[in-house]
Formats: C-alpha cells, structure tokens, sequence
C-alpha cells in the first residue's frame, strides 16, 4: 500500500516538476543584438525579467554575426540592430519596431586632449580603431564620415579595423589605440574610462535607424509582444535615453 501511494506520488511530482519546465522554456526568447547595444540590452532585459518572470537569453556580436547566426539557429526571436542591414539580409521579418537612432562618435583614450574630430590628423594621434566596415554599421558610418569629411586621405594610414565596437572601446581603455569611432551609446558606457568623446556630423554618414525586428514564427508568441511592449515603456525608454538611443 505505501508503495504505491509513494509511487502515485513520485508520478505526480515529476509531472509538476515536467509542468513547471516546459512552461519555464515557453516563456523563454532569444534576442540577439549588436554589441555596441549590450550595455542598455543588459539593463533593460534584467529589469524585464524581474518585473514578467519571463525568460530572455541574448546574444550579442556584429551584424554580420547575428544575422548568420539567426539563419542558421532558427532559434532567435527578436533582432536588434541597424535596419538597413536587416533590409539587405536574407532573412524573413514578420514586423519591425524603432528602437532609437545610432549616433557615430569618435572617442579617445586618457591623457589625450581633443577638441575637434580634425585633430585626428596630427602627428601625436598615430593609431584610429574603427569597426570593421563589412560587418558593423559603425564601422562603415565611420568610413563614410571620413569620406565626406574629407579627412580620409590625411589618416588612412592611422586606421585599425577591429571587429566590434566593444572591442574598440576596449583598445581605448587600454591605450592600445589612440582614438577610435564608436557609437554613442557605448561612448556614455565608458565615459570615466577615456579622455572624451566629440559627435561625428550626422549629414556626412547614413542615416542609423535602430530596430527590433521580430523573425518569422514568432509574430504570434506572447513572450515576444510582451517583451516588445516592454521596449516601449518608460522604464525601457529611460534607459535607452540614458545610452544615447
């Protein structure tokens, strides 16, 4: 007799535990994200989490990173980042929400003083990291800045193309470069860790629109409207605001 009440018990513990599991997965979503947005993406997904009790798991790289990484996986939900790449991918977008715009600016490392952007063309500026064009939109706004600006054929010889923005920022906290174009938002991220940053001229690069973008099959998951509704709150906007965005 206490066999069985114990193995009925055990039955229906593991199905509570099963329950609780599965709908734990459900309410989970994948966002992946342009690394030079991983600072606010990190305050606003935590206090996202606290206030539903849902689940989000992020991923955060170059365009060309999570653009190649959502073909393959199937799995991501959410995308953010710059619109026109998401426009001349192949991937299949049921809808789009506007995030903010992306503002270009070029940071230095301490012990640096600059009072414009044409400084950069001096002789004490030896090294300028920028992201790498192909793959990061500020990347190539900062190339096309340096083109309209006409300050290109002074510093070409200074450019070091990196990978990310984070990884730019990194060399200026470092000191492994002197000045790099980053955008604005990781900028205010590392502020106390620099010597200052200037904005670039909006008119002299493309416009940057910054979107979330939900991928097809997911247009219909309450999780994903719950956590796009969130991007609009004030919470979510202060936090954006506070990061440039």
């Amino acid at each position: 007799m206490n066999r069985t009440i114990f193995k009925h018990l055990h039955i229906f513990l593991t199905t509570i535990i099963f329950c609780c599991q599965a709908s734990a997965q459900a309410s989970e979503i994948t966002i992946a994200s342009g690394a030079g947005y991983k600072r606010p993406l990190q305050e606003i997904n935590t206090l996202y989490m606290q206030q539903t009790g849902n689940s989000v798991s992020a991923v955060y790289g170059n365009m060309f990173q999570i653009i190649s990484q959502a073909d393959m996986s199937g799995r991501i939900a959410i995308m953010i980042g710059d619109q026109n790449f998401f426009d001349r991918s192949q991937l299949d977008f049921s809808r789009f929400q506007t995030v903010g715009q992306g503002r270009l600016v070029l940071a230095w490392r301490s012990g640096l003083e600059i009072t414009g952007i044409e400084d950069i063309t001096s002789e004490r500026i030896e090294r300028i990291g920028l992201p790498a064009p192909a793959k990061a939109i500020y990347g190539k706004a900062a190339m096309e800045y340096l083109e309209n600006s006409g300050l290109m054929n002074r510093i070409s010889g200074k450019l070091l193309k990196l990978s990310t923005v984070p990884q730019v920022s990194s060399y200026l906290i470092s000191k492994e470069i002197d000045a790099g174009f980053i955008n604005l938002t990781d900028a205010k991220g590392i502020t106390e860790k620099i010597g200052g940053y200037l904005p670039a001229e909006t008119t002299l690069y493309q416009e940057i629109t910054i979107s979330a973008g939900v991928l097809e099959g997911f247009e219909n998951s309450d999780e994903v409207l719950s956590y796009l509704d969130f991007l609009e709150s004030r919470e979510a906007r202060n936090i954006l605001s506070t990061y440039g965005l």
